[in-house]
């Protein structure tokens, strides 16, 4: 028997270099899986999604990983910040395992953290 989960990801999709989303990629888990150096994940640009819309970015890899409004807007809210440009995992020891859900609720960008206990957030 299928089930089928409206919570499931529309497609999995590891990326080993920068990457600028897209509308399309919207329900998207992207992962770091195989990279050998830092990736930067670039959220789409507001005007060209709807609310609601969101991705799920995963640190797969010892390398930074970073996700970043497309034009530093501030505009990302999470961990203690309101108005943050990025989040990203770069400390040495605590790359693997992280993850945010990131969700454009209209105005700004709302930041799930997902993470092991010890892990130490970036906010930029």
């Amino acid at each position: 028997m299928t089930v089928f989960s409206e919570n499931a990801f529309k497609k999995i999709s590891a990326k080993t270099a920068d990457y600028r989303m897209k509308p399309e990629d919207l329900g998207t888990l992207f992962t770091t899986r195989g990279a050998a150096g830092a990736v930067v994940f670039t959220l789409p640009i507001t005007t060209d999604i709807q609310t609601g819309w969101w991705v799920e970015v995963f640190s797969a890899a010892g390398q930074n990983c970073k996700v970043q409004t497309y034009n530093t807007l501030d505009n990302v809210t999470t961990f203690n910040d309101l108005t943050a440009d990025s989040v990203s995992w770069e400390t040495v020891s605590e790359l693997i395992g992280g993850s945010w859900r990131l969700v454009w609720d209209g105005t700004g960008w709302l930041t799930f953290i997902m993470a092991e206990e010890n892990q130490t957030l970036t906010i930029a």
